[in-house]
């Protein structure tokens, strides 16, 4: 058995294993310390960790891949005490109902989350970052620190920019619960298609600007976890615009709205919470001659005595405001389930 590499909330590190892969890595850089994303960022090694949006005050973390320690066993426990905003279901309605008053007005499509707080104490993080791969076996898995700024451990189903040869990105979005049928049998609802088509039809226009030429897939239905989303995937050569290209895609309709900054902005002056780097992005540059970047969903800040878990959804014109609430109780289980199973605890 590895010895257990002990590490405090003074270290900046990532811990990450990728989809559908037995091992997982530790990025370190030597003096805990980090860079901020650039230009040049895509010609290096190392992990990003990027914030949902730079004005947040939250960097733009880039750990260089001094140390790179496959199936690392650490010893962690988080000690941080950030303060976060966490709605009762009534306040989370009603802010609904604004946000869904906005879309009418002026937005094609605006995203609007909450946190929920799970009152278990952490203990040491290995053992759930290890519970989460043996649930999520196709997510991506991940625990990242940033020294004396916060910690966050997620399973993301969402891919924003991966590259092996071809590079690839997708569009996903509407959510349903899984009810086990085959997915060529699952049926959407007209909001559930709308919504996927719109990060469709932007990530399609992306390309296109940027002269890109891309395949695209058939929109499909696929699992992630206990829940279903909609899918349509893009398959390109990116020609050496990696930065320029991922920053057009981030945020994407799927975390934000549409139309995009005017969404981005309206979210930020009317969400009760910064959502810091939940529907941000991360994930290894240029390790094992690949870069895989995730949208940061299904993710959440680890505190010294509870959980916050990130959860949010689309909202249109016709969305009801009460089953919004029902799918991020539903997106949270994909967490909260691994936590019971991890600590065997009683929470609310």
């Amino acid at each position: 058995m590895n010895k257990s590499i002990q590490l405090t909330n003074k270290d900046t590190f990532a811990l990450y294993r990728l989809p559908n892969q037995l091992n997982h890595y530790l990025v370190k850089q030597k003096d805990n310390g980090f860079s901020f994303l650039d230009t040049k960022t895509f010609n290096k090694k190392g992990f990003v960790f990027y914030p949902f949006s730079r004005s947040s005050g939250k960097p733009s973390v880039f750990i260089n891949s001094e140390e790179v320690i496959p199936n690392a066993t650490i010893n962690f426990h988080s000690n941080h005490a950030n303060p976060v905003v966490s709605i009762a279901k009534s306040t989370y309605i009603d802010k609904v109902n604004q946000f869904i008053g906005a879309t009418k007005a002026r937005f094609k499509k605006l995203i609007f989350s909450r946190i929920k707080k799970i009152n278990t104490k952490p203990g040491n993080l290995f053992k759930l970052f290890e519970a989460l791969k043996a649930s999520y076996p196709t997510a991506f898995i991940y625990l990242v620190n940033i020294g004396n700024e916060g910690c966050w451990i997620g399973a993301s189903p969402e891919i924003l920019y991966t590259q092996n040869g071809l590079a690839h990105t997708m569009a996903l979005a509407g959510t349903q619960k899984d009810l086990g049928l085959p997915l060529e049998k699952v049926h959407w609802g007209k909001k559930e298609i709308e919504e996927q088509s719109i990060v469709e039809r932007y990530f399609q226009r992306i390309l296109q600007n940027q002269q890109i030429d891309f395949k695209k897939s058939v929109r499909q239905t696929v699992k992630a976890g206990n829940i279903l989303h909609l899918r349509t995937n893009f398959t390109f050569n990116p020609r050496g615009q990696v930065y320029k290209l991922v920053s057009d895609l981030h945020p994407s309709p799927a975390v934000c709205g549409m139309p995009k900054q005017s969404a981005k902005e309206f979210i930020i002056n009317h969400e009760p919470h910064t959502r810091d780097y939940y529907c941000g992005f991360l994930g290894p540059v240029n390790l094992h001659e690949e870069t895989n970047l995730y949208v940061n969903l299904r993710c959440m800040q680890v505190m010294k005595d509870y959980f916050a878990l990130y959860v949010g959804g689309g909202i249109l014109p016709d969305s009801d405001p009460e089953k919004e609430w029902e799918e991020t109780e539903m997106k949270a289980r994909t967490l909260s389930s691994v936590i019971e199973k991890v600590y065997f605890k009683e929470f609310v």
